[in-house]
């Protein structure tokens, strides 16, 4: 329409006024559909742990709504102790305009907080966020900061006790964990705690690296059982823990069924998939704008006990059914 045309036709103003906004509107929710959040998800590099939980916070946030065309998940796997390595990851997820920062054990959850002051992170942990400094209170842990926790002190007890259900002449357990660690030093200490109320020896060995494992897996010809603490150098090297055990038909419990633990004797926790899908619960409210300080630390809505009755044939051992008849999952 020429100048003259626009300007002289009074009645057609309010009709293309009316069009240029609705297309300006229309063009923002276009665009707002097709934007994506961006989640970044930080973790050692263990497998198939680091994927587990990847996938379950994948999948619980398609349970809250959130189709993988409007939410991008982004990885980034650095070792444990590896401060510079956990700043470059964190500053590349930054400059990805990730929304939220998933972390994988409270002391990466401590480095990517000394990174960034204003990104919220939820981070999952067998520890007490408490004792992580990372949290105010369990109900508002403030600092923009919250966590899933998955393991606590009458837990470690409970598993004890299970294994002496399963075999009563057990005397003697052997734990394996990493001191650098607070959360998986709080289990051996809840162990400890737990031990002697129940008759039992703990055998300690500390594990730092692949050769302190090694070492710490001679002590399989001493015990009768091994009773694993969740958190730390460990936690990459169940499979071989587990070989080991059942190679010297010592029995064996862990603190969830997954990938990595399926010959285990017994697991007594929360899966890793099902901790991820409840971390999506909160991410969902913060991108919902909830302040991630603001949202209580949670613990497993599930705990499951998993026999591997395959494991018992090959190690000799007998479960009883009073046992059997507590297990959420039988695998034969």
């Amino acid at each position: 329409m020429a100048k003259a045309e626009w300007e002289g036709t009074a009645m057609n103003k309010p009709f293309v006024f009316c069009l240029i906004v609705a297309l300006v509107f229309g063009a923002a929710a276009a665009g707002a559909q097709e934007r994506s959040e961006r989640i970044g998800i930080m973790g050692p590099p263990e497998e198939p742990r680091f994927s587990d939980i990847r996938n379950g916070l994948q999948q619980g946030l398609r349970d809250q709504g959130y189709t993988e065309q409007a939410l991008e998940i982004l990885e980034a796997r650095v070792t444990r102790h590896d401060l510079e390595g956990v700043r470059a990851a964190v500053e590349g997820l930054l400059q990805q305009q990730v929304t939220v920062l998933v972390v994988i054990g409270s002391r990466l959850a401590r480095l990517a907080r000394q990174v960034s002051a204003e990104l919220p992170i939820v981070y999952l942990t067998p520890g007490d966020p408490l004792r992580h400094g990372l949290a105010a209170s369990l109900a508002r842990p403030g600092g923009n900061t919250t966590a899933m926790t998955f393991e606590y002190p009458e837990l470690a007890g409970k598993r004890l006790q299970l294994l002496q259900e399963i075999l009563p002449r057990a005397r003697r357990f052997l734990i394996l964990y990493d001191p650098r660690g607070g959360a998986s030093a709080q289990g051996a200490a809840a162990a400890r705690e737990a031990a002697p109320q129940l008759g039992l020896t703990l055998v300690e060995r500390e594990v730092r690296s692949r050769e302190d494992l090694a070492r710490g897996l001679e002590a399989l010809a001493e015990v009768d059982a091994l009773l694993a603490i969740p958190g730390g150098e460990p936690t990459g090297h169940y499979a071989e823990i587990i070989q080991g055990a059942n190679a010297k038909r010592v029995l064996t419990i862990f603190h969830g069924w997954t990938n990595s633990t399926m010959e285990a004797l017994v697991s007594y926790g929360a899966r890793d998939v099902a901790i991820a899908q409840q971390v999506a619960r909160h991410v969902a409210k913060i991108l919902q704008g909830v302040k991630a300080g603001e949202l209580p630390v949670e613990r497993p809505m599930r705990l499951e006990l998993v026999i591997n009755l395959t494991i018992a044939r090959q190690i000799g051992v007998t479960i009883p059914s009073e046992v059997l008849l507590q297990a959420h999952r039988v695998v034969e």
